[in-house]
């Protein structure tokens, strides 16, 4: 083989290995991820402007912004949120639970509606899919977009969640992550666990969370949708991550809720 021929193969043997690299690269890297995909329905939103969309997964929470919704002339949108498989708290696995919220919002950034789901993931290695927006009200959808009146005492300045979370049957767990969400704002703690009990008489830990009324999005009313979520791997089986929802009923007192 003549001097010209041999760097042309070395050449294409070079270029195939780091396409090769590249690749299994990218694998790798997708293998570390899952993701979340929210599908909107829009058309149960008069005048669609802007909108907050947050999900929870695994211990951890993502927030996107979306503008001029005007100018979409489709039915509906679809919003990704990617996750880490492994944090220092939780693996992720089928039947872990997760949620979506859509808030519709005006052109002051104050929220008109709201939609939230709760789930289960059911592809830790790949593509999650919550249909927002849509459907009738149930246990673990609002349905279609929801709006929420003022209520309340207009003078109070705090929303306080108490989150509970019994643990008589998970005795062994260590550190685990409770996360809370009012109105588009989360909130989040964590604790060691498992020493909390060893010197407690009880089997429930207590996670106290005072949110500022004034969210980003407008005032916490009677009316709107809260989220607890508790992480930890040594809650498996059933799941690693346990999510709860509850209807914000009291304004200025504490609203509890058991997270498992």
């Amino acid at each position: 083989m003549d001097l010209d021929n041999k760097i042309l193969v070395s050449s294409f043997l070079f270029i195939s290995l780091n396409i090769l690299v590249i690749l299994s690269s990218n694998y790798a890297i997708a293998a570390e991820n899952f993701t979340i995909i929210a599908n909107i329905d829009l058309t149960t939103i008069p005048n669609p402007e802007k909108m907050k969309v947050l999900a929870f997964a695994n211990g951890e929470s993502a927030v996107k912004y979306i503008e001029n919704l005007s100018d979409v002339k489709s039915k509906s949108i679809s919003i990704p949120f990617t996750f880490e498989k492994t944090n220092e708290f939780v693996t992720v696995g089928t039947r872990d639970e997760y949620f979506v919220c859509a808030y519709a919002l005006n052109a002051t950034n104050v929220m008109k509606s709201y939609s939230c789901i709760e789930g289960n993931i059911e592809q830790p290695d790949g593509k999650n899919i919550a249909n927002i927006g849509t459907g009738t009200k149930q246990t673990l959808s609002t349905g279609s977009f929801q709006a929420v009146e003022f209520g309340g005492k207009p003078d109070t300045k705090n929303v306080k969640i108490n989150i509970l979370v019994p643990l008589s049957d998970r005795k062994n767990v260590e550190n685990i992550k409770v996360v809370a969400m009012d109105k588009g704002e989360f909130k989040s703690k964590s604790v060691n666990a498992g020493e909390l009990l060893r010197n407690s008489t009880g089997n429930t830990i207590k996670f106290a969370f005072d949110f500022d009324r004034e969210s980003g999005i407008g005032q916490i009313q009677n009316g709107d949708i809260y989220f607890a979520c508790v992480s930890a791997n040594e809650l498996n089986p059933p799941e690693g991550t346990e999510c709860e929802h509850k209807i914000t009923k009291i304004i200025g007192r504490e609203n509890n809720l058991y997270a498992r």
